[in-house]
């Protein structure tokens, strides 16, 4: 029963590129609606170089296992 628990629940690793990655999203969607202020730019700056260490592993990934992962995830 442990086991299938474990396999059922989304990696917290993977999650949290996920999250990052809607953050970098957020940020950048902030800076393209010409919204942004010079602190806007140094966050985004700072999250996409999180998310690549936070998902470096996923990007070697089939684009069909990320789909899985993303809905568990949510």
């Amino acid at each position: 029963m442990l086991l299938l628990l474990a396999c059922e629940q989304p990696d917290q690793a993977q999650c949290a590129c996920f999250e990052q990655a809607q953050k970098v999203n957020r940020l950048s969607n902030v800076i393209w609606t010409s919204g942004a202020t010079h602190q806007d730019t140094f966050l985004l700056k700072a999250a996409l170089e999180k998310k690549d260490k936070l998902c470096k592993k996923l990007e070697q990934s089939a684009p069909e296992a990320l789909l899985d992962l993303k809905k568990s995830c949510q």
